[in-house]
């Protein structure tokens, strides 16, 4: 599970899919996106965030 008290570049660039507002505040970015295409690209490219907005973008 992720520490919110412990924070910092590793936790910027990652998305922790079990975490609803984490998840939430990708889907905002991406409004034209279902929240389970959000979910779906996590899933399948990682947790990385650069991977997942490249993904989502594409």
């Amino acid at each position: 599970m992720d520490n919110k008290q412990n924070t910092g570049i590793q936790d910027d660039i990652r998305v922790d899919a079990n975490d609803p507002s984490e998840v939430e505040y990708v889907h905002q970015q991406f409004p034209n996106k279902t929240h389970q295409e959000v979910l779906d690209a996590i899933k399948k490219y990682g947790p990385m965030r650069a991977d997942i907005m490249k993904a989502l973008q594409g």
